[in-house]
């Protein structure tokens, strides 16, 4: 069974974790990947500095094959202050 390469980047290290796994075909391989995000998700969303959680899949010979990432903004809906006019 061909291997492949996790680097996972999740809320409570930046620092990239790699983990090693054999799967039947590449299509299994982004399929886990998948899954391996969305549980990382469950168990609490992505934290400043990064707000992001990401697992980074390689092949073997560490080609990089795809990223999924989920990130995390704040979009303000309030106007911001109006500066004072001056007279």
């Amino acid at each position: 069974m061909p291997k492949f390469l996790f680097q996972v980047i999740d809320r409570t290290n930046p620092e990239p974790t790699e983990v090693a796994h054999e799967f039947r075909s590449l299509d299994d391989a982004k399929r886990e990947a998948r899954l391996a995000l969305a549980q990382m998700a469950c168990e609490g969303l992505p934290e400043a500095p990064l707000n992001m959680i990401s697992v980074e899949l390689f092949d073997e010979d560490r080609v990089p094959i795809a990223e999924y990432r989920l990130l995390l903004e704040e979009v303000s809906k309030t106007p911001p202050p109006t500066p004072p006019v001056e007279q």
